[in-house]
Formats: structure tokens, C-alpha cells, sequence
């Protein structure tokens, strides 16, 4: 199974072969519709993006006491809003005199700025008279910069431009023409009877020298109250209701040669008009003994909580990610669920594996690969890259640490009986140990030679008589040369 989006002059696929791919900086090319499903898919924002269409049939009197929106460029990480328009004013009783009928405005803000956020917009504010009929044809470009936010309008009427500063680096992961995208879910300010066409958008993506895998569903499956003792009917729908109804989604994530940096869950909405909807809440589900083909709602799995996100809202037939816990990027199965909650007032339904190939869930990780202490074993699956005798491949030592990255300390290491020490300063013996004669020592059996050991692995027993004064001070070494990540 792949994924394939094609950007123009390429098409990049997302395959269920698990092929690590490198994510780089260039700048890409696509239609609106490409470039929010590659956005989507990269789980990112670009701070460069330059977007370009024609439009005729704006006719300010289609929106009355009201505004149009000819173009939308927005960041939908910012969940309470972070977004630039611009905006085309209708005629109002009484006439609105800073903003006549048929003059833009171009206004960006950006909530979630990290500072005192505020608004912006253009000069000039507001424009000159650009659309009066709807017999005006325009050619609209638009762009969001790290600098600067602006607009040029050729159209046959004239030239109509805008420029402002972004002093707030808005950035821009999804597109919207002629209408408004609101951050819960929901349109407004759409322009009725106007047309766009040619559209084309220019971005710079990210820079980035990650490595990067997908990670098909194995399984999934809904269930909610209404089939309490019954399989889900419909498998090629993924429902999520707030009456309950849930969806269950089942990933093997494989060994990854390297430090998982993120984790992302993607869901494609259905085609069906009750696809648009809140989205559900993303939990971790620990029990991964369920079935797609024998689960009901009686015998679901507990989910965990709390919740690690919102994957929404969305309309009918888009692409939705939300950032999920590192820990999901683990090697191993891992399960999920995706709640509505009874606050939801829109369920949403998703496309199962059965339902749509290519809109099937999938995860995508992206991870690094460093090998610090230059043992031939990256970051990761080496438990300490500071330490070049820790690793997956290292044997196991008896001196308290996890050397071969197992997560277990010291297997395969016996207390060793020691009763031929004796006197003050011994192990064992009827001198100075209050076990007595005969008895194991609570001490830790130390190898002799090193504080790793002999190069024979974990052989551990010592027929040390006194404790040597470097053998006090080897916990507190031990936990010294303890520099896990």
C-alpha cells in the first residue's frame, strides 16, 4: 500500500514498506490541494509561501452587511487561531465609510505568538475600489514571508497592492479560496456565485535532517453502544460519536536504527457529508489482545487517559495528524482509540483500512540517527550514546547497569557464597559481617579486575577476602559513570 501526493513536478509517496526516507529543505510547488495535503502529511508549517489564482465573479452585493473571503492562509497548530485573509467588504446600511463596499482588506494575527499577540494588516487599509459587479477578472497573488505579509491584484480594472510586517512569524500549513476556515470546525464569509482557477502554491519546506518512516494500520475497527454484543456493521467506517461510539486503530512499529523525534497520527475523513465533525480524542490503549474481526462494544479494551490530543475538527474528505506521545514510536504494538466526547456536539467518521487503501490510518515517525560515542550503535537502541561499552551488542556485566540495553540490569549474575573471609574488613567470615560465617554477602559481587568485569562476560564469583579502599568509593563511581539519557 502507498500514499502518493503529487507536488507538481514530483510525487511523493508514503509506503507501508517502511523505506526511512530524509526529510530536506527545498522549495516545492503544487496546486492548494497538494499543498494542504503535504503539509498535513509532513505534520509542519512553512514560513515561505507565495500563493497565486484567478478569480472572477466577486460581486460585493452577494454578501450584504457582511465581508467575502478571497483567500485564506493559515496555521492550524494554533489552535485558537493563527491565520491571514483577505477580505472583501460588502455594502452596509448605513454605508460603512472606513470600509467601502468592494475594497480588501488584508488582516493576519497569530494567538498562539508566544508574546503580546495582536492584529495586523496591510497598507493600504482599506483599498481602493477593486470589485463592484462581479464582471471584474483578477489575477491574486498573496504571500506570508518571515518579514513581511502581502497582496498584488492585476486584474482589468487595475493593480491593486498590499504590503505589511509579520512581526509575529505567522506560518502556514493549510489554504482556503473563497471562504473563511474557522479554528473549531466550520466555514464563514464564503463569496457564492465567484470562481477560482490556476491555483498555485510556492513553499520553502522546513529544513530538516531527520530520517523518516510510515507506519501502515495493522488493524482497526468501531464499536459503540448500539452493538454491545455484535462486530461493528459497517467495516469501511471509522465512527466516532458522542453517544460513545469509538474507534480502535492497531500499529506494529518496527526497530528504528536511531532517537524517534516525533510521532504523528494521520485519519482520513470520508467522503460522506457526515464526515464533517469535531474529531475525537486520541488515548493509548494498553491492551493489544483485541480483534477487528471479533471485538464488540462489551468486550472493547479500557482506553488510557488522559488524552494525548484532538485529531480535528475536519470536513468531508481531508487529511487530519495530531503529535502523539514518543513512547507510541517504541518498537513493538501499540494500540489507540479515538473518542468523542458527550461535549462533542458533530460525530466524525473516518475511512478504515477496508473502507479506503489510500486514506487508511497510518503513523509517521521521524528519528535521528547519532552515534556520540562512536560505537557503531546510533542513539536509541544505544541506551547510553555517551558510553561506547553500552549498547545493544555489548555484553552484560556485573557491575549495576543495563550494558546490552535490554532493560535489565545485571541477568545472568549469581550471588556468589562467600565463606572464607574473615576479620575486620572481610566479607563473610565470623569476624566483621553479621551474617555470619557461611552466608552470602549484601554486598554487590564486584569483579576483581575492572568495574565492568573480565572480558568473559558475567562471571561474577570473587574470592576477594578484604575490601580495598577504591571498592568503597565503586557505587558512587558506578552512578558517576551512570550517564543515561
Amino acid at each position: 500500500m502507498a500514499r502518493c501526493t503529487v507536488l507538481g513536478f514530483a510525487t511523493a509517496c508514503l509506503s507501508s514498506a517502511l523505506v526511512p526516507t530524509t526529510a530536506a529543505a527545498e522549495q516545492l510547488c503544487g496546486t492548494v490541494a497538494e499543498f494542504n495535503t503535504a503539509m498535513a502529511q509532513a505534520g509542519t508549517a512553512s514560513t515561505d509561501v507565495t500563493l497565486t489564482f484567478d478569480v472572477v465573479g466577486v460581486n460585493p452585493n452577494d454578501f450584504f452587511g457582511t465581508k467575502g473571503s478571497l483567500a485564506q492562509l493559515r496555521n492550524t497548530s494554533c489552535g485558537t487561531g493563527q491565520d491571514a485573509g483577505i477580505k472583501v467588504y460588502g455594502p452596509d446600511d448605513p454605508p460603512n465609510d472606513a470600509h467601502p463596499a468592494g475594497t480588501l482588506k488584508m488582516e493576519y494575527g497569530n494567538s498562539c505568538c508566544g508574546g503580546t499577540c495582536g492584529e495586523h494588516w496591510a497598507e493600504p487599509n482599506a483599498s481602493a475600489v477593486v470589485f463592484v459587479d462581479g464582471t471584474e477578472t483578477c489575477n491574486v497573488t498573496m504571500w506570508i514571508k518571515p518579514a513581511e505579509a502581502g497582496y498584488t491584484l492585476l486584474c482589468n480594472v487595475g493593480q491593486f497592492d498590499g504590503l505589511g510586517d509579520n512581526p509575529e512569524g505567522n506560518a502556514v500549513d493549510q489554504i482556503a479560496l473563497l471562504e473563511f476556515l474557522l479554528p473549531d470546525g466550520g466555514t464563514t464569509w464564503a463569496i457564492p456565485n465567484a470562481t477560482a482557477s490556476n491555483d498555485q502554491v510556492c513553499w520553502e519546506s522546513v529544513p530538516s535532517d531527520m530520517m523518516r518512516i510510515t507506519v501502515p494500520v495493522l488493524e482497526d475497527v468501531a464499536t459503540g453502544p448500539s452493538w454491545a454484543d455484535a462486530v461493528f456493521p459497517d467495516v469501511t467506517d471509522l465512527a466516532v460519536e458522542a453517544d460513545g461510539t469509538l474507534a480502535y486503530l492497531k500499529f506494529e512499529v518496527p526497530s528504528i536504527d536511531g532517537k524517534a523525534t516525533s510521532v504523528r497520527l494521520f485519519m482520513h475523513t470520508s467522503t460522506a457529508p457526515s464526515s464533517d465533525g469535531d474529531g475525537g480524542e486520541v488515548h493509548t490503549v494498553v491492551d493489544n489482545g483485541w480483534s477487528e474481526a471479533t471485538m464488540t462494544f462489551a468486550t472493547r479494551p479500557a482506553i488510557d487517559a488522559p488524552s494525548m490530543g484532538r485529531i480535528g475538527p475536519g470536513a468531508a474528505d481531508v487529511l487530519l495528524s495530531i503529535e502523539l506521545e514518543a513512547t507510541v514510536g517504541t518498537a513493538g504494538t501499540h494500540s489507540l482509540a479515538v473518542v468523542s466526547p458527550p461535549t462533542d456536539g458533530n460525530g466524525t467518521h473516518f475511512w478504515s483500512k477496508e473502507g479506503s487503501a489510500a486514506g487508511a490510518a497510518f503513523l509517521q515517525i521521524d528519528y535521528v540517527v547519532v552515534d556520540g560515542d562512536g560505537d557503531g550503535s546510533p542513539d536509541g537502541p544505544d541506551c547510553d550514546d555517551a558510553d561506547p561499552e553500552v549498547g545493544p551488542e555489548a555484553d552484560e556485566q556485573c557491575n549495576g547497569l543495563d550494558d546490552d540495553c535490554d532493560d535489565e540490569i545485571d541477568e545472568g549474575c549469581d550471588s556468589v557464597d562467600d565463606s572464607t573471609g574473615g576479620g575486620d574488613g572481610t566479607l563473610g567470615g565470623d569476624g566483621g559481617d553479621e551474617a555470619g560465617s557461611g552466608t552470602a554477602s549484601s554486598d554487590p559481587q564486584l569483579p576483581s579486575d575492572s568495574l565492568r568485569g573480565a572480558d568473559t562476560g558475567c562471571s561474577c564469583a570473587s574470592t576477594r577476602r578484604t575490601l580495598p579502599a577504591w571498592l568503597v568509593l565503586a557505587p558512587a563511581f558506578a552512578l558517576w559513570r551512570r550517564r543515561r539519557r
